[in-house]
């Protein structure tokens, strides 16, 4: 009686691990073996997993011996993802409007004055129009 089907793609787990775990894609996995990524995925699942977790481990060693090492930039880093610190800056919005209008430019503001000559009520809600807008209409 013959056998049928595809031959058997003999792969060596201790290398497909090895491969993983250096950020191999499933594609390049399959290349490597020369097996389709279904293949590999359905028989080898656990073990691309695997390297894949060690692939993990390995970065963040990497990341907080850099960190003992003194990079201000991966200390920033981790403080953002690993403590859920930021550098967001609240912007306080209170203060003296006619100091911001100054710092602006608009020092001739009349903001403020009761009847200003420059515009008139346009209705209930009082709102006032600039003189070019209310002399088109």
């Amino acid at each position: 009686m013959s056998k049928r089907g595809r031959p058997k793609i003999d792969i060596d787990e201790a290398k497909l691990e090895m491969l993983a775990e250096f950020g191999c894609s499933n594609q390049e996995l399959a290349s490597f073996f020369e097996c389709s990524e279904e293949t590999l995925r359905k028989n080898f699942k656990p073990i691309i997993d695997k390297g894949r977790e060690l692939q993990k481990i390995s970065l963040r060693r990497a990341q907080f011996k850099a960190v003992k090492n003194g990079s201000v930039p991966m200390m920033i880093f981790l403080g953002k993802n690993l403590l859920q610190q930021s550098d967001k800056q609240h912007i306080d919005l209170t203060g003296n409007l006619e100091a911001v209008l100054k710092e602006c430019g608009f020092e001739d503001s009349n903001i403020g004055e009761e009847d200003s000559e420059q515009g008139k009520v346009l209705g209930p809600d009082k709102l006032q129009a600039d003189s070019e807008s209310s002399s088109s209409s």
